[in-house]
């Protein structure tokens, strides 16, 4: 026992090390802040010379839907505001052309990448389910600072030939 002794504190020490370790702090998309107005968002989303291209009210939260800005397999971000002040960010990635092959593997180097940025995250849901003929798949990771919290989704929506596959990054005030 004394010569496992060793190993066990260091095992110990490095545990403590990786759990208080929580790396990068996950920032608000686009530079933005929590609170901001939905004129000033629209106001910068113009320079970049994005487009809103639906406005709507889900759960009482107005949302901005955008397309235009330029980023690599960037589709849309979805803009959530409480009381005209910006507290959710969504934003949904991915290729027409991709199978779900594709998609997994985006999705898996997608959490790798943010694990490497914030830490572990954590499965908030993994779950397949059947309505009918559609089979359904929903996968979700988490991460959780002081501020911001960040969501990871994989959604899939299969009917034999057909499909909808959408890769989301949920932004949260905290």
């Amino acid at each position: 026992m004394p010569r496992f002794r060793p190993l066990l504190i260091l095992a110990l020490s490095l545990a403590g090390l990786s759990s208080a370790w929580s790396g990068e702090e996950i920032r608000v998309p686009f530079n933005f802040q929590w609170g901001e107005s939905a004129q000033r968002l629209e106001d910068s989303l113009t320079k970049v010379q994005a487009r809103v291209v639906e406005r709507k009210t889900v759960q009482n939260r107005k949302v901005l839907v955008v397309e235009g800005i330029p980023q690599k397999l960037l589709q849309r971000v979805l803009f959530y505001f409480d009381s005209d002040s910006l507290s959710e960010i969504e934003l949904h990635y991915g290729d027409p052309s991709w199978d779900s092959l594709q998609y997994a593997q985006f999705f898996d180097q997608t959490r790798r990448n943010i694990d490497n940025r914030y830490g572990m995250g954590r499965v908030i849901v993994r779950q397949k389910t059947r309505e009918g003929e559609i089979l359904q798949t929903l996968i979700g990771y988490q991460w959780v600072q002081a501020t911001t919290s960040l969501q990871l989704f994989l959604y899939t929506a299969e009917k034999g030939a057909e499909s909808i596959r959408v890769l989301s990054l949920h932004y949260k005030g905290v």
